[in-house]
């Protein structure tokens, strides 16, 4: 007679989630805005309707205000979190967090917000920003694995 066996639990693996909407986004405004810059810099001509004069210095200031412009919107792509079995990092726009599981009490998308929110054992939250509500199923997604990873760090 056979006994039946239970199937031992399986370790979630790492993740590493980038979000994919605001990423496009990010490179289409990047461009535009550049692009817009660029062009106006050099169609406005030499002479302004009041009368004064544009020289190359201005031009080329105009270009530098559309890399500067295009390089903010760019700071959009760090957007990330990666996660394993020792804890959570998430890098947001101008900020990046490393925590062990045991700081984290829980991982939440909640509907009035646009990203994820990591909420802390000292009360404090964390705004994941990388799973953001546009990317729908798959931020979905995400949440669940992250969530799988701080149940996976509890039982061990």
């Amino acid at each position: 007679m056979n006994a039946v066996r239970e199937k031992p639990m399986t370790e979630v693996g790492p993740i590493d989630y980038k979000p994919r909407k605001s990423r496009i986004g990010a490179w289409v405004g990047a461009v535009l805005f550049a692009g817009t810059t660029f062009g106006l810099s050099f169609t406005l001509g030499t002479r302004s309707p009041e009368g004064g004069t544009l020289t190359v210095a201005d031009q080329v200031a105009m270009v530098g205000i559309g890399l500067v412009g295009a390089g903010v919107i760019l700071s959009f792509l760090r957007l990330r979190v990666r996660a394993d079995a020792d804890g959570i990092e998430v890098r947001n726009v101008v900020s990046t967090h490393r925590l062990p599981w045991e700081v984290v009490v829980d991982l939440s998308l909640p509907d009035r917000m646009q990203w994820a929110i990591m909420e802390l054992a000292d009360d404090d939250e964390i705004s994941i920003m990388a799973v953001q509500i546009t990317d729908k199923e798959r931020a979905a997604e995400a949440i669940r694995h992250l969530r799988a990873l701080l149940e996976q760090s509890r039982r061990s």
